[in-house]
C-alpha cells in the first residue's frame, strides 16, 4: 500500500478546515508545487502548515517561468488546466495550507518530530532553489532535484496525462466543491463559492446534483425544470415539465426534456433544440445516436445527420459495438436486419456472422451459407465463396483466401491489389513501426514484403530469400541461404550480412535496438541506427539476462555465448565485470551448485572484491555444504577480509568463536568479534550481541543490554520485535510492549502477549472476549499451554464463554500435545 500525504486547507484563527482535502500525493511533495506550499512554512507535530496567498503568488511566478521557457503561453492544453487551477486555489476561504504527514511518518520507526525536523529542512532548502531559478528566470538551476523522481524535465512532468499541467495533482471533487456550493434559504436553494459569495439567489426548490464532466444541475421551481452552471449562471430557466442529467454527445452538453408529454433533447449551453420535442420517447442507443419512439413506431436519430432510420419500424433499433452497425430482430428467424451508421440497410445476418472488415464487411461462413462473403459499407457484393480473411487491427487493407489463392483488398480505394500475382501464403503483423497495411507474401516468384499503401512491393519476391521476420523499431530481418540482411523503413535494406539478427533483450532501448551477429562477434545496434560491437565484458551480464530474449534469439544467443567461452577456455569470466561475476555466484549458490559459486567468488576476489572473500569464508564453514567444508580455509578467507575492515567478516568470525567452528569455542573472541562488526554497522552482529544477553547461556543474562543491542540493530533493519515484546512483557513495560506488538504484522507472536494482557488487565482495560480471541490467534501460529489452559477453561467453565463446541476442540488440542489442563 502506498503511504501518502494530505493537503487541505485551514483558518488557523477559526480552526476551520475546507470540508475535503485538496490533493493526495505519494511520500513527497510534487515538484511543480512546492512553490505552493513553502512561504511561511512552519510545522506542528506531524502537520506543516503554509501561507495561502504567497503561496500562490509564487506558484504564479514559477508557471509563468515554465511557460516561458516552454512557450506554452498560447496553447490551449496548457492555459486551460492551469486557469482551472488557479482558479480554484484562488476560490479557497482560508488562509493557510496544511500539510499531514502522518501516513508517511508512520513508515519509519524514527520519531515524528524528528521527521518532521528532517522533512522541514529539505523542503526549505528546496524553496530557496525554486526563488533563485524564479529570481534569474533559469530552469536550470532546478536539474538536481529531479534525481530520484523518475523525470527529466518539467516539461515531462507537465505533459504527464494524469497531471494534466498541475491539476491532475488536485482532486477533482475538490476544485469543483470549491467553486460553489448549494445553500439553504426560507426553503428555497442557491449557490455560494467557498468565499461565501452568492453565486445563484436562494429561488429553486431543488438544485440537484452537478454532473462529472461539465458541473452543471438541474433545477426545480415551481414543479418546472432547468439547468443551472455551478457557477452560477442559469443556462436553461426552468420552463420543462422534466429533465435528465446533462450528457456529452456533441459539442456542448446536452439534456432530455419534456414539453406537453413530449421529449426532446435540448442543447444546454444555447438552449437550442437538437432533437425538437415531438417524440414519446428517447433513448441513448450509443454515442451519438438516439433510439425515438413515435405512435409506437421507431427510428434513430443520429447528432450529426439527424435522423438516419425513419420512424417506421414495429420495434427499437439495437446497437452492436463490433460490427459498429445498428440492427432489428425479426419474427420467425434468427436472422437480423442490419443497417450502418448512416442509415444504409446492409441485409439481413445471424447474429454474429457479420463483421467490420476495414471500411467493409466480412459474412462469415454459417449454416446458411458454407463459404464467406465480402460486401462493402452500401451493401455491395465485393467477393463471395471466400474461405478464409486475414484482418489486422489497424489495417484498411485486406488478405481473402479463395480457391487455395490470397486476393489483396483495399476497402478504402474499393479495389483489389496485385491481380497479376499468384500469392501463396500470407503473413501480417499491426504496429509494425506504426506502419499499417504492410504483407509479407509468398508468390510464384518467392517471398517478398508489399506495402498496399502505396501498392508497391518494399522487397521483391526472391526465391532466395527463405524467410521474412518482424522485428522492433521499423526493422524487418530477411533470411538467406547465405544469412541474414536487415531491412530498414527508412534505409531499405543493408549491405552487410549477418549470421543472425535477434530483438534485445527485455525489447530495452536502453540495450539497443537490435542484436547482430557475425562470426565470433555480437553488435548492438544503438538508438540513431549506429552500429557497434559488443566488449566480452558485457556478455556475461547479457547471459544473466538470457531469459529476457524469446524462442529462437535466446537459443542463438546461448549457442554463441557457450561457443565464446570453449574459445577463451578456463575461467572466461575473468574477462567480466566484478558485478556480473559476483551475480553469476549468487546464481549459482541459489541454485546449490556450490563448487561452480566458489570458483566464480574467487575470480571476483581476484579483482580485489573484499565481498568475495566473505562469501568464500561462508561456503567454507558451512557444515551443510560437505564438499568445500574447510573451516581453516574459511577462516583464511575472513581474514584477509577483515583486514580491511569488513563488517560482515568480523561478524562471522565471532560466529565461529561463538560456535566452536575452527576456533576453539571462546565467549570472549566471540563478543570482541561482534562488537568490532558492529561499530563497522553490521545490524546482525548487534543482534547476536542481543541475542547472547537475552537468551543468557554463555553469559549472564541482561535484558537491558539485550534491548539496547536490538534496538540499535532495528535502525539498520535487523528486527528481533518478538524478543524485544518479551523483554517488555517481563519489565511490565506495558505500553512499550503494546508499541512492539503493532509491528507484528503477520500476527506470529502477538496473539499470547494480547490475550494475557487483555485478560489481566495489563496496560489496557480488561476484555476477556478479546482475550480469548487472541489466545486462539496464538494457537494458530504456534503451540501455547497456557493460552490452551485459559481457552478450555473459558469454554468449558466460564459461565459467559461457555460452548461446548469449542470447550472440545480445545481440550482435543491440548491432549494433541500433551498439555496439562487439570491445573488450569
Amino acid at each position: 500500500m502506498a503511504h501518502r500525504i494530505y493537503l487541505y486547507n485551514y483558518d488557523q484563527k477559526t480552526n476551520q478546515t475546507f470540508d475535503t482535502h485538496l490533493g493526495e500525493w505519494n511520500y513527497e511533495i510534487p515538484l511543480l508545487l512546492y512553490p505552493l506550499l513553502t512561504e511561511g512554512i512552519h510545522v506542528q507535530g506531524v502537520e506543516f502548515f503554509s501561507n495561502r496567498e504567497q503561496g500562490i503568488v509564487l506558484l504564479r511566478q514559477f508557471f509563468n517561468l515554465l511557460a516561458d521557457t516552454y512557450q506554452l503561453h498560447y496553447k490551449k492544453a496548457y492555459y486551460e488546466p492551469v486557469n482551472t487551477m488557479f482558479e480554484f486555489l484562488e476560490a479557497l476561504p482560508y488562509d493557510s495550507f496544511v500539510v499531514n504527514a502522518t501516513d508517511v511518518f508512520n513508515m519509519n520507526e524514527e520519531k515524528h518530530k524528528v521527521q518532521a525536523k528532517e522533512w522541514l529542512e529539505d523542503i526549505q532548502e528546496k524553496s530557496v532553489f525554486y526563488k533563485k531559478a524564479i529570481e534569474v528566470q533559469d530552469l536550470g538551476l532546478l536539474d538536481t532535484l529531479f534525481s530520484g523522481y523518475g523525470y527529466s524535465s518539467f516539461i515531462e512532468i507537465l505533459e504527464t496525462d494524469w497531471i494534466e499541467y498541475g491539476l491532475g495533482y488536485f482532486e477533482e471533487h475538490a476544485y469543483k466543491k470549491a467553486a460553489s456550493s448549494v445553500f439553504e434559504e426560507t426553503g428555497k436553494f442557491g449557490l455560494k463559492d467557498a468565499k461565501g459569495n452568492v453565486l445563484a439567489p436562494a429561488i429553486y426548490d431543488d438544485i440537484f446534483e452537478a454532473d462529472y464532466c461539465y458541473n452543471i444541475s438541474v433545477v426545480e421551481k415551481d414543479d418546472l425544470f432547468g439547468y443551472l452552471q455551478r457557477d452560477g449562471k442559469e443556462r436553461v430557466p426552468p420552463i420543462y415539465e422534466a429533465a435528465s442529467e446533462v450528457f456529452d454527445f456533441a459539442k456542448e452538453p446536452l439534456g432530455e426534456v419534456k414539453v406537453d408529454g413530449k421529449c426532446g433533447v435540448l442543447k444546454v449551453y444555447s438552449n437550442s433544440w437538437l432533437i425538437a420535442p415531438e417524440y414519446d420517447a428517447i433513448e441513448r442507443v450509443s454515442y451519438g445516436f438516439f433510439g425515438v419512439e413515435k405512435d409506437g413506431k421507431f427510428g434513430v436519430y443520429c447528432d450529426e445527420d439527424g435522423l438516419i432510420l425513419p420512424i417506421e419500424a414495429e420495434r427499437a433499433y439495437a446497437y452492436d459495438y463490433f460490427p459498429e452497425l445498428f440492427f432489428m430482430k425479426q419474427n420467425g428467424t434468427s436472422k437480423r436486419k442490419y443497417y450502418t451508421k448512416k442509415g444504409v440497410y446492409l441485409g439481413e445476418f445471424l447474429e454474429g456472422s457479420i463483421v467490420k472488415s476495414g471500411s467493409c464487411f466480412w459474412i462469415k461462413p454459417n449454416k446458411f451459407d458454407k463459404k464467406g462473403r465480402l460486401i462493402d459499407n452500401a451493401g455491395n457484393l465485393i467477393l463471395t465463396e471466400g474461405d478464409q480473411l486475414i484482418l489486422v487491427d489497424s489495417f484498411e487493407t485486406l488478405a481473402i483466401r479463395k480457391d487455395k489463392r490470397w486476393h489483396i483488398y483495399d476497402s478504402l480505394k474499393q479495389c483489389f491489389l496485385l491481380e497479376g500475382e499468384s500469392i501463396s501464403k500470407v503473413k501480417a503483423e499491426s504496429n509494425v513501426w506504426f506502419k499499417s497495411n504492410v504483407f509479407i507474401l509468398e508468390t510464384a516468384n518467392g517471398l517478398g514484403f508489399f506495402d498496399a499503401n502505396s501498392d508497391r512491393w518494399l522487397i521483391a519476391p526472391q526465391s532466395e530469400i527463405k524467410q521474412i521476420h518482424y522485428l522492433e523499431h521499423g526493422f524487418l530481418s530477411i533470411q538467406r541461404e547465405d544469412g541474414y540482411q536487415l531491412f530498414d523503413f527508412e534505409d531499405s535494406v543493408s549491405s552487410e550480412c549477418y549470421d543472425y539478427i535477434s530483438h534485445p533483450l527485455n525489447y530495452r532501448p536502453d540495450e539497443g535496438m537490435l542484436f547482430l551477429y557475425r562470426g565470433d562477434k555480437m553488435f548492438r545496434m544503438d538508438e540513431d541506427k549506429s552500429i557497434h560491437q559488443v566488449e566480452t565484458t558485457e556478455y556475461g551480464a547479457i547471459y544473466l539476462d538470457r531469459y529476457s530474449f524469446r524462442g529462437k534469439d535466446l537459443e542463438y544467443f546461448v549457442s554463441f555465448y557457450n561457443r565464446w567461452k570453449d574459445q577463451v577456455g578456463h575461467n572466461p569470466e575473468q574477462y567480466m565485470a566484478i558485478e556480473t561475476i559476483k551475480k553469476m555466484a549468487f546464481e549459482a549458490k541459489e541454485d546449490r551448485n556450490y563448487e561452480e559459486a566458489f570458483r566464480l567468488f574467487e575470480l571476483a576476489a581476484q579483482k580485489d572484491d573484499i565481498d568475495s572473500w566473505v562469501e568464500m569464508g561462508l561456503l567454507c564453514t558451512d557444515p551443510n555444504i560437505e564438499p568445500l567444508f574447510d573451516p581453516q580455509k574459511g577462516i583464511f578467507y575472513y581474514e584477509k577480509a577483515t583486514q580491511q575492515n569488513h563488517a560482515v567478516a568480523w561478524n562471522n568470525i565471532g560466529a565461529l568463536y561463538h560456535n566452536g567452528i575452527g576456533y576453539s569455542f571462546n565467549m570472549k573472541k566471540a563478543i570482541q568479534a561482534y562488537e568490532r562488526a558492529a561499530e563497522l554497522g553490521d545490524g546482525m552482529a548487534l543482534s547476536n550481541l542481543g541475542d547472547l544477553y537475552y537468551f543468557g547461556e554463555h553469559i549472564r543474562q541482561n535484558y537491558d543490554l539485550a534491548l539496547d543491542f536490538y534496538q540499535k540493530a532495528e535502525k539498520l533493519r535487523y528486527y528481533n520485535y518478538d524478543k524485544i515484546s518479551e523483554i517488555f512483557y517481563q519489565q511490565r513495560d506495558y505500553d512499550s510492549l503494546l508499541t512492539y506488538l503493532k509491528k507484528d504484522y503477520d500476527k506470529s507472536y502477538s496473539g499470547i502477549y494480547y490475550g494475557i494482557i487483555y485478560e489481566h488487565g495489563m496496560g489496557v482495560k480488561s476484555d476477556l472476549k478479546k482475550a480469548i480471541k487472541y489466545y486462539e490467534q496464538a494457537n494458530a501460529y504456534a503451540n501455547y499451554e497456557y493460552a490452551t489452559q485459559r481457552l478450555v477453561y473459558y469454554y468449558g467453565e466460564d459461565l459467559t464463554f461457555k460452548n461446548e463446541k469449542k470447550f472440545q476442540k480445545w481440550k482435543a488440542f491440548a491432549e494433541e500435545h500433551d498439555f496439562d489442563i487439570d491445573s488450569n
